[in-house]
């Protein structure tokens, strides 16, 4: 009864917000639950005490109102969310280390399968080869006090379980005795996985050692550590609280992606914004490619990015740079930022047409479905968060259905 009548509190005003919007363009405020579409999306609601994040179910993203209200799946705490093999998962994070495994039943509704937990809260969970049947993951310790080891697995989708389980002592990854490190990004290609970080001093969070990009390399699934590798051309890849270090094509490249932002969680930077290759059957940067996204046209930091095929990424990139020296009121703002289309061979940003400058949520999972040509994101402008579908041929967008919550944390079509 005590989560029911927190729900109402922190959906409150949220609710009156959205609701401006919805009467303006006549939009009901729950949609019909269609027989033939099923997206999940995962909603949070923040107040000045808390956040409260739901997993709600809908047929329409282009219209009408998305709402938590007798729709939403309670999920405890903090949480990421990740896809495979037709499965929404919810994972639990700030302190809460569960995971709840979302598909659709046979009355076309969105039911969980619980009973999974891990040892540390879940940094990243990511399909190994796109076809649905083994998920790997990571967990990463905030502070020594947490623990000193880093933490591998497997997840079998069809079972439900972990496996492979094995720990790396965190010293090994990068000494301790000079920072803690913090999970940007995980790949694997073949019998290797490849994981971005950044050092960081996990007291002051300032980052000191801004001018090497590091990678490190595993084998796969044993997850023995083989080597670290470096290359000064940039910072480290990825930032705060993101999933954006590292991508992986078709062809099993690797691109490592560098920010070093200030509205991002870093305290300086002293290397340029820019994206570095590992190609597929090395585990050693490509001297030959590096892109500039700092200088290039059209160009910024990019915050946050998945990739959507063809050597491309739908990312959230600033649109003006942060000041030099800092600006305290600028640090982990999340600001000033758009969506574009990030070509990796190419080397060419466009920036997508129809989308106002915003703020972001500083969420790990940057929320995108890829689906027919177009991504599905949200943007939050005034207190009020709708869905943007972004045409990927012509870098134009339009905006969607409301969504009454704070942000959009994971999205994915389950039907």
């Amino acid at each position: 009864m005590q989560l029911r009548q927190l729900f109402k509190a922190s959906l409150l005003a949220v609710v009156a917000s959205a609701a401006v919007s919805c009467s303006k363009d006549g939009d009901s405020d729950n949609l019909p639950v269609s027989q033939d579409t099923v997206y999940a999306l995962g909603i949070g609601i923040t107040t000045p005490k808390e956040t409260t994040n739901y997993v709600v179910q809908a047929s329409d993203l282009m219209n009408g109102t998305i709402s938590p209200v007798g729709n939403g799946m309670l999920q405890e705490g903090y949480r990421d969310y990740a896809f495979g093999g037709g499965v929404f998962f919810s994972l639990g994070g700030l302190g809460v280390s569960n995971v709840n495994a979302i598909t659709v039943d046979s009355q076309n509704k969105l039911a969980a399968r619980t009973g999974l937990t891990l040892e540390l809260p879940n940094n990243q969970l990511v399909d190994i080869d796109g076809k649905g049947k083994t998920m790997v993951g990571v967990s990463l310790p905030a502070t020594p006090t947490a623990g000193l080891n880093a933490k591998f697995y497997t997840l079998d989708i069809a079972a439900n379980t972990f496996g492979n389980k094995k720990e790396v002592p965190m010293n090994s990854i990068h000494p301790s005795s000079q920072d803690w490190l913090f999970h940007t990004g995980l790949q694997v290609v073949g019998s290797q996985v490849f994981q971005t970080f950044y050092p960081v001093d996990y007291q002051t969070y300032n980052t000191k050692n801004t001018d090497t990009n590091y990678v490190a390399v595993y084998s796969y699934p044993g997850f023995q550590l083989q080597k670290v590798i470096k290359d000064t051309r940039t910072g480290p890849s990825g930032a705060f609280n993101t999933m954006s270090g590292l991508f992986k094509t078709e062809s099993g490249d690797l691109y490592a992606v560098s920010t070093s932002s200030i509205y991002n969680g870093y305290s300086q930077a002293t290397k340029p914004a820019g994206i570095l290759k590992i190609a597929n059957g090395t585990s050693v940067f490509d001297p030959n490619y590096f892109f500039n996204t700092d200088t290039a046209p059209n160009g910024g930091k990019i915050a946050h990015a998945v990739y959507i095929g063809g050597n491309k990424l739908f990312a959230a990139i600033t649109t003006v740079p942060p000041s030099n020296p800092v600006v305290g009121t600028e640090k982990w703002s999340d600001a000033n930022l758009t969506l574009a289309i990030v070509d990796l061979s190419a080397k060419t940003i466009i920036r997508v047409a129809g989308v106002p400058v915003f703020k972001g949520d500083g969420g790990r999972s940057f929320a995108a479905l890829i689906e027919d040509g177009k991504v599905y994101s949200a943007i939050g402008q005034n207190g009020v968060v709708n869905i943007y579908q972004t045409n990927i041929a012509t870098a134009t967008a339009k905006k969607g259905a409301v969504i009454q919550g704070t942000f959009l944390g994971g999205i994915a079509r389950l039907k």
